[in-house]
C-alpha cells in the first residue's frame, strides 16, 4: 500500500481546545453559573475570570483552566452534563483501529480529534474536547462519508494519545486483511464500471472507505500511466476519468457521497480547505510508490452539480527519454542535433499543451551535459530533477517568476539556459537578449507549427528583426497514439482516410494497420504515444522572411521549399510504418490558415 504523505498543518490554539471560537458568551455564562452552584468557584472568581477572558480573548472556560480555578476534567464533566454528551476516559478507552484508519492522521492531529469506534448506525464515535463544534462535525462527515458522534475526552493528553495511536496503527492493523487489493477481483455494489474500464481500474471502489478509494484510484492511475485523474460531479453521481495517452476515458461512476469524501481526502493531502467547494483552489502533495516519489498537482472548482477536481500526475521516476526514443525520424534527428551543437542562439520547441514539449527540451539539454559547462533552468514546475542541471522552480510567493528567475540566471554565468515556457514579453525579451549575447537558450512556446512560432514570438512583443536574429531553429511537435502491438491487424482503409493520405504524401495505399482492442490497451486499440516532429533550421532566406514581418503561411512555404517536412507529412510516414493511423494524425495535427 502506498505510504501516506506527511502534511504539516497549523495546530489548533489552546484557547480553542475546550470550546471553539463560535461558543457564545451566554453558553460560557451558563457553565460558569453551574460551576458556582456546584461550589467549584465563587461568584467573585467567576466575575474576575469573565473579565480576564474578555480582555485576553480566550474566553471564560479556558481562563478558568489556565488560572487553576477548575481542573480540565471537572470542566469536561460539567460540559458533558450541560451538552448531554457522553464522557470517555482517555486513560482506559479502547480504540478501534478500523475507526482510526477512516480519518487521516494529519486531519486528526490538526483538529485534535480521535476516532475510537463505530456506532450501530455506522456513525463515527469521535473523542474531542470541542463537542459543540458543528463545523468540525461537518468536516468529518465530508471527509469520511460518516456522521460524527462526539464524546468528550476526559483525563487530558488527547493530542498525545492521537500521536501514539497513529504511530502504532500499522501494528494494530497488521493482523487484519487489507481491503485495498490492487490485484483483486471486481467488486460488486453501487459503483458502475464500463466493461472495458474494469481492466483499467481493476476494482470496485464504492465499497471502500474514502481514504482507500483514493489510494486505489491513484495507484491504478500511476500503473496505467495516466497523466491526469478527473473527478466530476453530475446530477446524481460522480464520474472518475483517466487521461490515458492524451485521451480522457471514463473508468468509474461512483455515488456522490463517496465523491465528496474522496475530494475531501485529496484536499487534506494537498493542504487545501476541505470546507471550500465553490471557489477555485490549488494544492500539491507527493507520495511514495514502489520506492519512487510521485508528485501530484491538484486543482478544484465548483460546477453546476457540485465540485470538479483534476489531479495532475508527475511521475519523475520515469526518467528522461533519449532522443532516439522521442519519435524523431533519422534525418530530422540529425538536423536537431546539429542545431544543439551551435554555440549560441535560441531553439524553440512549439506545440499545444500536452504535446510533449518538456520531454523534448529535457532530452535535448541532457545531450549537452557533458560538453557544455553551466546549464541552468527556470521551470513551473520542475518535472524532471537532474543533478547535473542547476534547476530553479517558479515560486511566486517567494517572488520568483519566469522573468525574475531568468534575469537572475543571466547573472550566474550560464552556458545553456532552459526556459520552461515563454508566454510574456519580459521573459521573451530576456531570453532573446541571452541568445544574442552568447548563450544557447532552449525554450517552449505555444504555437501551431514551426513557422507560426516566429509569429507567436512577435505577437508577444519581440521585434521581427530580433526574432529573426535570435532564433536559430524550431521544433514543432505533436503526440499521436501508437497502435497496440498486442492486437494490431491489417485492414482495408476507409476511402476518406485513403484520400487524406494520398493528399499529404502523393502515394496511394489501400491497406493500413489498426488495433482491434484488447486487455493490454483497455480495448482502445492504442497503447502508448510517440512524437511527430517538424524541424525548421533557420536559413538566411527564412531569416529574411521573418525579419520582414512575413505571415506564418509565407514562412512555412519558404521552409518547405528548403526541404522541411511539415507535421502532417511526417505523421503519415508513421502511418505507412504501421505505428499509428490516419485518423490519429488528422485529429492531432490541424491548421487554421
Amino acid at each position: 500500500m502506498m505510504e501516506r504523505a506527511v502534511i504539516h498543518r497549523q495546530p489548533r490554539s489552546r484557547a480553542g481546545e475546550l470550546m471553539t471560537s463560535k461558543t457564545t458568551s451566554s453558553f460560557d455564562d451558563r457553565i460558569g453559573r453551574n460551576l458556582v452552584d456546584a461550589g467549584f468557584i465563587t461568584p467573585d472568581q467567576l466575575e474576575t475570570a469573565q473579565d480576564t477572558g474578555e480582555q485576553t480573548g480566550v474566553g471564560l472556560i479556558e481562563t478558568l483552566v489556565l488560572d487553576g480555578l477548575v481542573s480540565r476534567d471537572t470542566l469536561v464533566t460539567m460540559l458533558s452534563f450541560q451538552l448531554k454528551i457522553p464522557v470517555v476516559d482517555l486513560k482506559t478507552v479502547h480504540v478501534d483501529p478500523d475507526a482510526v484508519a477512516v480519518v487521516p492522521e494529519e486531519f486528526a492531529r490538526s483538529q485534535s480529534v480521535l476516532p475510537i469506534g463505530f456506532e450501530p448506525d455506522g456513525s463515527l464515535r469521535t473523542a474531542t474536547t470541542t463537542p459543540n463544534d458543528f463545523q468540525l462535525a461537518s468536516q468529518i462527515a465530508t471527509l469520511t462519508g460518516r456522521q460524527a458522534k462526539f464524546v468528550l475526552a476526559l483525563g487530558g493528553g488527547l493530542d498525545e494519545l492521537i500521536a501514539r495511536t497513529y504511530a502504532t496503527l500499522p501494528a494494530m492493523r497488521a493482523e487484519a486483511p487489507s481491503s485495498l487489493d490492487l490485484e483483486g477481483e471486481d467488486g460488486v455494489g453501487a459503483v458502475s464500471l464500463r466493461p472495458d474500464a474494469r481492466g483499467i481500474l481493476g476494482q470496485d471502489v464504492s465499497q471502500l472507505p474514502a481514504i482507500q478509494a483514493v489510494e486505489m484510484v491513484t495507484l491504478q492511475a500511476i500503473k496505467r500511466g495516466a497523466s491526469d485523474v478527473h473527478f466530476v460531479a453530475t446530477s446524481d453521481s460522480s464520474k472518475i476519468l483517466f487521461r490515458l495517452d492524451g485521451v480522457l476515458q471514463e473508468v468509474a461512476e461512483i455515488p456522490i457521497g463517496l465523491h465528496d469524501s474522496m475530494l475531501a481526502r485529496i484536499k487534506v493531502l494537498a493542504d487545501m480547505d476541505i470546507t471550500e467547494t465553490r471557489r477555485p483552489q490549488d494544492g500539491s502533495f507527493n507520495l511514495r510508490f514502489n520506492e519512487k516519489t510521485v508528485d501530484f498537482r491538484v486543482s478544484s472548482i465548483g460546477i453546476t452539480w457540485g465540485e470538479m477536481m483534476v489531479v495532475r500526475i508527475l511521475d519523475r521516476s520515469e526518467g528522461i527519454l533519449k532522443m532516439e526514443q522521442l519519435g524523431l525520424e533519422p534525418d530530422t534527428m540529425a538536423t536537431w542535433r546539429q542545431l544543439l551543437g551551435l554555440p549560441f542562439g535560441m531553439l524553440l520547441v512549439s506545440g499545444p499543451t500536452g504535446s510533449g514539449k518538456t520531454t523534448t527540451l529535457y532530452s535535448s539539454v541532457t545531450e549537452l551535459i557533458h560538453n557544455r559547462g553551466n546549464i541552468l533552468t527556470i521551470e513551473d514546475p520542475i518535472e524532471y530533477r537532474v543533478e547535473a542541471l542547476h534547476q530553479i522552480e517558479v515560486n511566486r510567493q517567494a517572488g520568483i517568476d519566469f522573468p525574475t528567475g531568468l534575469k537572475a540566471i543571466m547573472r550566474l554565468d550560464p552556458d545553456v539556459i532552459l526556459v520552461g515556457e515563454i508566454r510574456d514579453v519580459e521573459t521573451a525579451k530576456t531570453a532573446v537578449d541571452a541568445a544574442l549575447t552568447g548563450q544557447l537558450v532552449l525554450a517552449s512556446i505555444h504555437s501551431n507549427d514551426a513557422a507560426s512560432a516566429f509569429v507567436r514570438l512577435i505577437d508577444i512583443g519581440i521585434e521581427p528583426y530580433l526574432a529573426a536574429t535570435a532564433v536559430v531553429g524550431v521544433a514543432a511537435q505533436r503526440l499521436v497514439r501508437k497502435i497496440c502491438t498486442h492486437c494490431k491487424f491489417d485492414k482495408e482503409i476507409d476511402p476518406t482516410e485513403r484520400q487524406a493520405y494520398l493528399s499529404e504524401t502523393g502515394e496511394d495505399l489501400t491497406t493500413f494497420v489498426s488495433g482491434k482492442g484488447c486487455n493490454f490497451c483497455g480495448f482502445t486499440g492504442f497503447l502508448g504515444r510517440t512524437g511527430v516532429f517538424e524541424i525548421l533550421p533557420v536559413s538566411e532566406a527564412t531569416r529574411k522572411f521573418v525579419a520582414s514581418g512575413a505571415s506564418g503561411h509565407e514562412i512555412r512555404q519558404q521552409a518547405m521549399s528548403e526541404g522541411v517536412s511539415p507535421l502532417r507529412r511526417t505523421g503519415m510516414t508513421k502511418v505507412k510504418a504501421g505505428v499509428t493511423t490516419v485518423n490519429e494524425v488528422l485529429s492531432r495535427v490541424f491548421f487554421f490558415e
